[in-house]
């Protein structure tokens, strides 16, 4: 796994922003990829939101992503599980295939 969701996102704004991160590993990222960025989709009860997280460089050794997702259709998140999809993407001209992931963190109130 490339990226993923920490267990718990924290809901704000009324439940219709989220505050979607993980781990990003580095070490399971081809050498050959410098800079990453990763899209975060996540679903609920009818209620759809999307956020991209800024571009992340080996060389400044993040170990985590971070990024905020809007509601884009539906009314707002409430408590509770909520299936989320990421993709990780490299940014630079070495760009192999992006590599996407499942998860099911618990949204819970900021």
């Amino acid at each position: 796994m490339k990226a993923n969701f920490y267990p718990q996102l924290t809901m704000r704004d009324g439940r219709r922003k989220v505050d979607a991160s993980g781990p990003l590993n580095w070490e399971e990222i081809p050498a050959t990829v410098s800079r990453v960025a990763v899209v975060a989709v996540l679903t609920q009860d009818g209620v759809r939101g999307r956020g991209e997280s800024r571009e992340y460089s080996r060389d400044d050794q993040d170990r985590e992503w971070w990024c905020q997702i809007e509601v884009e259709r539906g009314h707002a998140f409430t408590p509770g599980p909520a299936p989320c999809a990421g993709t990780l993407y490299a940014t630079g001209r070495e760009a192999p295939p992006p590599w996407p992931w499942l998860g099911d963190p618990e949204l819970v109130d900021g």
